[in-house]
């Protein structure tokens, strides 16, 4: 039998409250009563169309990596969400969160066909699903990201069978205090013509109020993240970069319950045909 989706996920007392980068914050205010950022998770699950039966491989990501473990992201792009799930263990504490762990804890679950070695030196793994996907219940490309020596920042690989690119170069900014540095990296770009861009396109004023910037350099794009971002200007991100109007009532009505919460947001831009600037693809995170 297929049971209706839950959306409403209430807090609880052990609730661990972390960013994208799995770092912990201080709630903005009590908890008790509100919302757990997962609820974020199966809404938009609903909103896609998706049937309650794909959530179980959520359920057993949840289940193998421990709640609060899993970092996850909601992608809008081609007027379509899909989701990107997040593991990090850098100093390898927990080996059911390797690669090869997970993949070992979902066999019935979720079949991850990549395997990638312990040996290499990553802390952090990802992996998308989308309708087709969570269909099959498969999984055939990993991201892995390898750190920098110094500062937060790395490089992503997409690793596929018998296959490894290099996606992405990123590194993390403090927002005030290194605004030079966040400029100097968005301005240099082979993908945006900056006589025709305003540069509060990109480093837009309504999120730079945040706990930390990034930039990213990807194959087909450039990328800037805004972390620890208030429920009010997620509310402004779903309007400004038209989420589906689903997704964006959700938060509305249940602002109150979302207030807690720190929540973080990527954009990923270049310059279109015409010259202006164009939105490729935007997403949300919370945990799991």
């Amino acid at each position: 039998m297929n049971h209706p989706r839950t959306l409403l996920i209430p807090s609880t007392p052990g609730d661990r409250f972390f960013d994208y980068c799995l770092e912990i914050y201080e709630p903005r205010c009590d908890p008790a009563d509100k919302l757990r950022g997962e609820s974020l998770l199966w809404n938009s699950l609903e909103v896609a169309g998706l049937p309650a039966r794909d959530d179980a491989i959520f359920h057993a990501i949840q289940r193998a990596a421990g709640r609060d473990m899993t970092v996850f992201g909601v992608k809008w792009f081609d007027a379509r969400l899909s989701w990107e799930l997040y593991f990090y263990d850098p100093q390898r504490e927990d080996t059911q969160i390797t690669a090869a762990g997970l993949r070992d804890a979902l066999v019935g679950e979720l079949d991850i066909r990549v395997r990638v070695p312990d040996e290499i030196r990553y802390f952090m793994y990802s992996f998308d699903l989308d309708a087709g996907s969570l269909a099959r219940a498969q999984v055939d490309e990993l991201n892995v990201y390898l750190q920098f020596h110094e500062g937060q920042g790395g490089h992503s690989y997409a690793v596929r069978e018998g296959a490894c690119e290099l996606r992405n170069t990123y590194r993390f900014h403090r927002p005030k205090l290194e605004i030079d540095a966040i400029l100097h990296q968005v301005q240099r770009s082979m993908y945006v013509d900056f006589t025709r861009t305003r540069l509060a396109e990109i480093v837009i004023p309504e999120l730079f109020e945040c706990q930390k910037i990034c930039v990213a350099k990807k194959r087909f794009a450039d990328a800037i993240y805004y972390s620890g971002i208030t429920v009010d200007q997620l509310l402004w991100f779903f309007e400004r970069f038209a989420y589906p109007p689903e997704v964006r009532a959700f938060v509305e009505q249940q602002r109150e319950r979302f207030e807690h919460l720190l929540f973080d947001v990527g954009i990923d831009y270049h310059t279109g045909p015409d010259g202006g600037l164009v939105y490729a693809k935007t997403g949300y995170y919370s945990t799991l």
